[in-house]
């Protein structure tokens, strides 16, 4: 019986009760009517105490003089606070759409969702739907009949107006505040920090394999078999932990043909998998359901996606003469790339509780996550001596802060990064700051001999 009740449970639920918190709250916060929603249940709650102290405990009996209202004041009161407050909300919400409006053009398409879903945004839209709904409320139930005098409910409906105008006001240096990229790149920082913490530390890095290097002898040879997608689409969440149980439930090998936010085509493969046994038969819909494919992507697990939104804001400025921003945000991806290095283990291998490799990654190196961070800022500040100094400077910290073994890749991509600079622009102050810190981060990274053949390389 109780197997049967949970087969007919739908699979969204299924899957929402399978979320994490942090998936959840992404999950239900990701649009506008979830918290005014909340607030609205709690304005019409409101409603139901005043009205039920007022006309049928007739509270205002106890109150003093000075807060008890005949019947037209209050319907006054509240008929004015209608029509306030809705002006006052719709006003609220072209301000929302101006502000929507400026981040996409000025920044990015990419964190009109971060603005939506910060704390500030959702609760002033919630104040602003309860208020209204409360004074509306109050005003449909109140009539010259039922009560003599009332008490609570002008003073909580001015109250209402009172909590209401100071939320425009907060509101307002709110979006002024998120205007400075100062402010929105630190937000974007930390949103992409949860990712690292969430995903990569977690998620993969208990299973994670101790040794990397012995693994090689555990991956099957072969082409194996491949599990289609259903549908296209980019590729939003993988539930690593159940994947790596259920593979070594049926003794699977399985290696990922995609990564998280890359976009999958129906039809094609999301899996290779290995079984020793030559009978064995694949549950698809089992594995099929531990893959999340939507029409966008999202940054549960795609640390790339919170990176190139960084990239964007930073291109979008060099195009605006902006140096003052694109070097912020070139700082800020520095940071990130610092905090990567640190939480991240980069082995493609996961292994079971047993230390039996389960899952081959499609992974992404540092030196993956070094060029799409900086590659496209370093083409489009080709011909720009002080963003590329700064980029070098940025290099040069991030070798300095990071372990040994990712200062080849860093060393790679500052090789990279100074020869494709156009060096015809190059003046006397440009160069030796330039040859300053090349020579810094080749020290650092002890590439020293090296740095007398790039030089050279950048003369000619």
């Amino acid at each position: 019986m109780m197997i049967d009740m949970l087969k007919k449970i739908p699979s969204a639920v299924k899957r929402y009760a399978k979320m994490t918190k942090r998936e959840k709250w992404n999950e239900l916060y990701s649009n506008l009517w979830m918290t005014p929603m909340i607030y609205a249940v709690l304005s019409l709650i409101l409603v139901f105490i005043t009205l039920w102290a007022d006309l049928k405990m007739n509270v205002y009996k106890g109150m003093p003089s000075f807060l008890i209202v005949d019947y037209g004041l209050t319907k006054t009161i509240l008929s004015t606070l209608t029509a306030g407050i809705l002006s006052l909300t719709t006003f609220t919400f072209y301000g929302v759409l101006g502000a929507l409006s400026t981040f996409s053009s000025q920044f990015s398409p990419r964190i009109l969702k971060n603005f939506m879903m910060n704390a500030v945004t959702q609760r002033t839209l919630g104040i602003f739907s309860g208020s209204f709904l409360y004074v509306l409320f109050c005003l449909f139930f109140i009539n010259e009949d039922t009560a003599q005098a009332y008490s609570l409910i002008p003073t909580a409906a001015v109250l209402t107006a009172m909590i209401t105008i100071s939320t425009f006001a907060f509101f307002i240096n709110h979006i002024v505040t998120w205007l400075q990229v100062t402010n929105l790149a630190e937000q974007i920082k930390r949103e992409s920090v949860d990712i690292i913490e969430s995903s990569l530390v977690n998620e993969l890095k208990p299973h994670k394999a101790k040794n990397p290097d012995e693994m090689h002898t555990q991956v099957p040879g072969g082409e194996g078999e491949m599990l289609q997608a259903e549908k296209s689409g980019y590729l939003q969440k993988i539930d690593f932990a159940e994947l790596i149980d259920e593979a070594a439930r049926d003794n699977l090998i399985i290696r990922l043909d995609n990564r998280i936010g890359s976009f999958v085509f129906r039809s094609t493969s999301i899996f290779t998998y290995w079984n020793p046994s030559p009978d064995y038969e694949l549950d698809e819909n089992k594995y099929l359901h531990m893959f999340q494919v939507g029409k966008n992507q999202t940054e549960l697990q795609d640390i790339e996606f919170s990176i190139n939104k960084f990239v964007e804001i930073a291109i979008r400025a060099l195009g605006n003469n902006d140096p003052k921003t694109a070097t912020n945000i070139i700082y800020q991806i520095g940071d990130l790339l610092i905090q990567l290095s640190e939480m991240e283990v980069f082995s493609p291998y996961l292994t079971d509780e047993n230390g039996n490799l389960r899952v081959i990654l499609k992974n992404l190196t540092y030196a993956d996550y070094l060029y799409r961070g900086f590659a496209s800022i370093r083409h489009y500040a080709n011909k720009d001596a002080v963003i590329t100094g700064e980029l070098l400077y940025v290099l040069n910290a991030i070798a300095q802060a990071t372990d040994k073994k990712d200062h080849r890749d860093i060393w790679n991509f500052t090789k990279y990064t100074a020869t494709g600079f156009d060096h015809n622009l190059l003046y006397d102050l440009d160069m030796d700051r330039f040859n300053h810190i090349l020579w810094e981060i080749a020290e650092t990274t002890g590439n020293t001999d090296s740095y007398e053949k790039l030089i050279t390389e950048m003369k000619n």
